[in-house]
Parts: C-alpha cells; structure tokens; sequence
C-alpha cells in the first residue's frame, strides 16, 4: 500500500481551488447549506463553510473503516441530521471518495430528505471509487494521511511495526516522532490502569 500525508498548507490550498471550483460553477445561486460528513470531512466541511459564506452547516456520519485499509461489509450511517433539507440547494462535503460506498449511502439518505439539489465535493477520489463526486481537486491511488488524522495513523502503523512505512509518507520525522512518544505515553497509561 502506498501513502501520503500531506499538509495543513497543502490541504488549504486545495480547499481554496475547490471553492474557487463551486463558485464559478454555482454562479449567484450558491447554496444554502452544507452537509459535512464526520469525522472526516469535518475541517473541510469547516474551512468549506468559510470560503463559501455558507452559515448553515449540518453534520452527519457513515461508519466504513475500522482501521488503515480495514473495513465493514456495507457502510452503516450512524450520525443522521434533524434539519430539513426539502427545498435546499445541499452542497455534501467529505475529504475523499475512496470506495465512493459510504457517499453513496449518505446521497441517497439525503436525497430522502428532498433537496432541490444535491452537490457532492471532496478534496480527494480514487480511481476505484464507486461514485464520482461533482466537484475534487485530486486522483490518487495511494492511503491519504490527512493532518487531521495524523495521530491515529501514526499509531495503527506503530502498532503494526510500519515505521518504514511512516516514513514512505514523507511526515516530518519531528511529526512522526512526537506521535510515537504520545502513544507511548498513552500505552503506558492504558497499561497502568
């Protein structure tokens, strides 16, 4: 499996190119609220939130990966939304379509809610992914290791003996290094208890 990691600055210049993508496409209707998907599309549903001017921003959560590369039989949503959507104009944001399954369980519980339109975007797709969303910034077939997640990656792969690995995805060895003495220290009190 191949991974990347790339940064904070990273990821803001491509939340920039993907708004600057929903402006010139949305034209003055825009949208009326944001559909973010945890845990995470959530600074993207963030930073999303910001760049376009959108106020109205709803979360919900569909359960796939139990862990790095590891994952259910069906995605299952375990995070659903009160708010209406009848009407709206819903913009779904997510990080990355990686077997594009759970986008497709959370389309059709949103499109259940009947927006007048729904549009998906994600920062990220893999070629495999099973659904396009309309808008990404990137194609890539390797593990995405966003800042965000850092500390659960870094850990998962520890726990694997994936120091090799770490440092594949070019994290600063400072970054990767604190990581590890942080779940040492969290071993360590886990194992105390």
């Amino acid at each position: 499996m191949k991974f990347v990691a790339p940064s904070w600055e990273r990821i803001f210049s491509q939340s920039v190119t993907l708004a600057e993508m929903l402006v010139r496409d949305a034209g003055k209707r825009g949208f009326d609220c944001i559909v973010g998907v945890s845990r995470g599309g959530l600074v993207l549903t963030r930073l999303m939130s910001d760049l376009l001017e959108i106020q109205d921003v709803v979360i919900t959560r569909s359960e796939y990966y139990v862990d790095l590369g590891k994952r259910r039989r069906k995605p299952i949503i375990t995070q659903r939304i009160q708010e209406s959507l009848a009407g709206k104009r819903v913009l779904l944001v997510d990080d990355v379509a990686d077997t594009g399954e759970s986008l497709v369980e959370i389309k059709k519980y949103l499109m259940s809610k009947k927006p007048e339109c729904l549009t998906m975007a994600t920062l990220y797709i893999k070629p495999w992914s099973r659904v396009i969303p309309d808008y990404y910034v990137q194609k890539t077939n390797a593990w995405i290791i966003f800042p965000w997640e850092r500390y659960e990656a870094v850990k998962s792969l520890r726990i694997k003996n994936g120091k090799r690995i770490l440092a594949q995805t070019k994290m600063p060895r400072k970054i990767i290094r604190r990581m590890l003495e942080f779940a040492d220290h969290d071993a360590k009190k886990e194992h105390a208890t």
